[in-house]
């Protein structure tokens, strides 16, 4: 369903095989980029009254992994301020949970994100982004639906700056674990447009 204007920070982080291994349930098989590390990354975002669904959200993909001979991104954990939408996550495979959106600051802007039931899950910080280019981003997500592996696959076209970013967690977190901190790579879009969860099907025979 088309995706209105947005703004997006998308964050790229290495992140421990041992610590996201509990995360991620079998058949998956983690793929290393480095030794001992695998890719993970986090998307904050605003879909806005031209969306579908109007709401914030938290996605956090703790690692790449392997399906047969697909290799995707996988999404451990997942927050919105929407229930219809935790509804449609979770008929995807997605972890959807509810949770709190606030902002504070402006250059760099920092957003708190924290559980219904009050656990603080994360505060990220962003700065202004680099010179913007108009791009198209995306690709497919692996997800797990009845202990069986899917995927879909998502487009977002909008000019796209790095900046600098940072997802800090405390102790009590369920992000902690990961231990993501400064992120190596970071971009912010202005508004966007786009689509998600195109072409949902299972992997394998």
């Amino acid at each position: 369903m088309p995706v209105g204007p947005t703004h997006t920070l998308l964050t790229a982080h290495l992140v421990r095989i041992d610590a996201v291994r509990p995360m991620v349930p079998p058949p998956l098989r983690i793929v290393p980029v480095f030794p001992g590390y695998t890719l993970g990354a986090t998307l904050l975002s605003y879909y806005g009254p031209e969306s579908t669904l109007e709401y914030h959200e938290l996605v956090v993909a703790g690692a790449l992994v392997r399906a047969g001979r697909r290799v995707a991104p996988f999404v451990t954990q997942i927050y919105v301020d929407s229930a219809d939408s935790v509804t449609g996550g979770r008929r995807m495979g997605l972890p959807k949970e509810l949770a709190t959106f606030a902002w504070r600051g402006t250059a760099p802007d920092e957003a708190h994100i924290t559980r219904a039931d009050g656990v603080p899950i994360a505060r990220i910080a962003y700065g202004r982004a680099r010179v913007g280019l108009e791009v198209t981003l995306g690709g497919p997500t692996i997800t797990m639906i009845d202990g069986a592996p899917w995927r879909f696959r998502s487009t977002m076209r909008g000019h796209f700056g790095l900046c600098a970013a940072a997802v800090e967690t405390d102790a009590s977190s369920p992000l902690a674990p990961l231990a993501l901190g400064r992120a190596p790579v970071a971009v912010l879009s202005g508004a966007m447009r786009g689509a998600m969860g195109l072409d949902l099907a299972p992997i394998g025979a």
